[in-house]
């Protein structure tokens, strides 16, 4: 009964000033919440981000797929310049990438951490607008990079509610 008491007092002071008081962090440890569950509380730490390819591409067949238009972008830690993924927080997060190869022609990319592929999607060349996606789990530290490079084929398919998308956030 304390406990639940406690944990909504903790929630009625986020939702009336977006901000915790120091004593009901303290009381959230107290209870035994997790220190990042606690610390989290306060909105500081909360990283998560859409962004989509809104024109598609029957020649694009190196480098970085920068996904232009962002959806949302938490923590501003998606680069829409450069499609680049840079971690605000050290943590644990989750990248999914979906993309549409162009007419047959195949799509092959890497999810990639620091220079390292981590996970790849391919998109078959056996008909046209064949579906690729993939997720992973990645823990990073502050300042890690994540993107998505191209690995096989050439172009993607999109349409202006998009088709090919990079979604990552921290849990």
């Amino acid at each position: 009964m304390f406990v639940n008491i406690l944990t909504e007092k903790i929630q009625s002071s986020w939702r009336n000033s977006k901000k915790i008081t120091q004593p009901s962090l303290k009381a959230c440890r107290a209870v035994g919440f997790v220190k990042s569950t606690c610390n989290n509380l306060d909105g500081k730490g909360k990283v998560a981000f859409t962004a989509a390819a809104t024109s598609a591409s029957s020649t694009w067949n190196s480098g970085t797929l920068v996904f232009n238009v962002v959806i949302s972008n938490v923590g501003n830690g998606y680069n829409k310049s450069t499609g680049v993924f840079t971690a605000p927080f050290p943590g644990t997060y989750v990248f999914y990438v979906s993309a549409n190869e162009y007419s047959a022609q195949g799509l092959g990319l890497d999810i990639v951490l620091n220079n390292v592929p981590k996970a790849r999607l391919l998109a078959s060349n056996s008909a046209s607008n064949q579906t690729g996606t993939n997720v992973v789990v990645l823990v990073l530290q502050k300042g890690d990079k994540v993107w998505v490079n191209h690995f096989h084929g050439k172009g993607f398919w999109t349409q202006t509610v998009s088709l090919t998308t990079f979604t990552g956030f921290r849990i």
